[in-house]
C-alpha cells in the first residue's frame, strides 16, 4: 500500500479504531480517520506540514498513534 501523505511504500496495520492505520519509513505511523478518507478522494495532504504535525504528535504523545481526523488535516493549497 502507498502512505496516504506521501505515497511511499507503507505497511498497513490493523487500526484499533475506524479508519487506516498505516507505517511509512518517511513519514513514521499514523492513522487516518474514515472521514478525512472520504474527503482525500478529492483533496490531498500538505506533505511536510504534515510530517511535522506528526512528528510533533509523537512527541507530546509517545504512546499514542496520532491520528489525522477532520479538526486537524492539513489540506495541501492547489
Amino acid at each position: 500500500m502507498r502512505c496516504i501523505n506521501c505515497g511511499a511504500e507503507a505497511r498497513r496495520i490493523d487500526p484499533a479504531s475506524e479508519g487506516v492505520e498505516l507505517v511509512c519509513p518517511e513519514c513514521g505511523r499514523f492513522c487516518v480517520s474514515d472521514s478525512v478518507m472520504r474527503h482525500r478522494k478529492s483533496q490531498a495532504f500538505d506533505i511536510e506540514q504534515t510530517r511535522i504535525w506528526l512528528h510533533r504528535e509523537r512527541e507530546i504523545n509517545p504512546d499514542r498513534c496520532p491520528q489525522i481526523n477532520s479538526e486537524n488535516v492539513i489540506w495541501a493549497n492547489r
